[in-house]
């Protein structure tokens, strides 16, 4: 498990727990899966984005959740079905490939977020 998650509060331990054993969920389907009420869902998920111990990928309609840890989660594209909103984390970049997209500007590149859009499989076979 990534040391990040060391010292963490009762809840926040619960929410980092689910988001490395599912990977990606949204706070909707925590706030299901924990028996919580929103707020509190919502309150430690910013703290634990405050303390860089989670990340937030961002879709039109929702935000989803998954552990900030390089080492057992390292950067990865994920992919965002346009039909059913679902989400999917892809296979991780390698280290060539980060490499390669760091030479692409001339900035400082902090973070790379990729996302693809498309059609699952599921939706595709409906």
């Amino acid at each position: 498990m990534c040391e990040k998650l060391k010292n963490l509060k009762k809840t926040e331990y619960k929410i980092a727990l689910l988001l490395n054993e599912k990977q990606i969920l949204n706070a909707k389907e925590l706030q299901d899966l924990l028996k919580m009420d929103k707020a509190t869902i919502y309150r430690n998920l910013k703290s634990l984005l405050k303390r860089d111990i989670i990340r937030e990928i961002l879709t039109e309609g929702k935000a989803f959740y998954e552990i900030n840890c390089n080492i057992h989660n390292p950067i990865h594209p994920h992919f965002e079905c346009i039909k059913c909103k679902k989400l999917f984390c892809l296979k991780a970049l390698s280290a060539q490939d980060t490499i390669n997209l760091s030479h692409y500007t001339h900035f400082e590149i902090n973070s790379i977020d990729i996302k693809i859009k498309g059609i699952c499989d599921e939706c595709k076979n409906k």
